[in-house]
């Protein structure tokens, strides 16, 4: 009798781990998604920070600002070059990627400018 008292015991433990184990595992989904609310939100305070310095000019995070800037300007002409390589072109009102021989663009119907 000690033996399956012994084995209850046991597989009673296991089974509460295991319990303890979801738990935690439940828990540590709720802090990692409490904890992309707050990259989410810090994100917005960037880009509320980063539109305020494009409308005034100015900002305490200018320098910060300006690297931005110029990142998006690299962008701009690697993505230009890539539009080349395709003989493509960008809608200018939706901005869908569209052959060089396109009159109207499929998506939005503006007239492409060639």
């Amino acid at each position: 009798m000690a033996f399956l008292d012994d084995v209850r015991r046991i597989g009673k433990n296991i089974a509460e781990k295991g319990k303890d184990v979801l738990e935690i595992t439940k828990l540590n989904t709720q802090i990692a998604s409490e904890k992309d609310k707050i990259k989410d939100l810090y994100e917005k305070i960037g880009e509320q920070v980063y539109n305020s310095y494009l409308s005034s000019g100015s900002s305490e995070y200018e320098d910060l600002c300006v690297q931005i800037q110029e990142i998006e300007n690299k962008i701009k002409e690697l993505t230009d070059k890539v539009l080349e390589l395709k003989n493509a072109v960008k809608c200018s009102n939706c901005g869908a990627e569209l052959t060089k021989d396109t009159i109207y663009c499929p998506k939005c119907g503006t007239k492409v400018a060639n």
